[in-house]
């Protein structure tokens, strides 16, 4: 009787062993298949190398473009004495030597900022497309540009201060620079290669304080 009993015992412990090995092979399947939905939820987020151009922003208003540097003698400067160098009529301009969106754009509108305006007004013209003799259409009411002085071509790597060095000894009288062109200019710590500024020689400013 006690040795049934023992079996009996013995029969129920072993059921017990076996019902929880195969609940605990249950939990785990159902954690492995939840996670493999949970990586099917989020494979909805992920963004393929070959989309990577989805996430970017169109940043055409915060990346200025660098104009490319025209070749422009300054030999034999001539001092500009209030004579606008700006031709407009009719709303056209005619593409010249050395010319960029970026600075048409300035001569029209009297803001550089406005060439993506100016682009769009001419079936999306891109910079390389531009060529000497090319008319562009524009809506400008006029701009009267009348720089004083004498020109600098701007070069890639000029700074207000490396140019005040250049043509007055010292990069700290940058500020004149700054102030003689801040029409063209908006912040003194970002000028662009292509744009031609101007500077009042040192005997222009010593007449000045006669």
């Amino acid at each position: 009787m006690k040795l049934s009993k023992i079996l009996i015992l013995l029969a129920l412990l072993t059921l017990g062993v076996s019902c929880s090995s195969k609940r605990k092979n249950v939990d785990q399947e159902a954690t492995a298949d939840m996670s493999q939905e949970v990586s099917a939820e989020d494979a909805d987020f992920i963004v393929d190398s070959e989309d990577e151009d989805l996430l970017a922003e169109d940043s055409d208003d915060q990346v200025v473009e660098e104009v490319a540097a025209s070749e422009v003698s300054e030999s034999d400067p001539v001092i500009a004495q209030g004579s606008s160098n700006i031709d407009i009529a009719g709303g056209d301009y005619t593409v010249q030597k050395g010319d960029t969106l970026m600075w048409i754009s300035f001569k029209l509108y009297g803001d550089y900022r406005q060439w993506q305006h100016l682009s769009s007004m001419n079936n999306g013209v891109q910079e390389k497309s531009l060529a000497i003799g090319m008319v562009l259409k524009h809506d400008s009411a006029g701009f009267d540009y009348n720089p004083q002085g004498l020109p600098h071509l701007i070069k890639t790597g000029d700074t207000l201060g490396s140019i005040s060095g250049e043509k007055y000894g010292s990069d700290k009288r940058w500020k004149e620079i700054w102030d003689n062109n801040k029409e063209m200019i908006h912040d003194p710590n970002l000028i662009f290669a292509g744009f031609t500024l101007h500077y009042l020689p040192d005997r222009d400013i010593a007449s000045e304080d006669i």
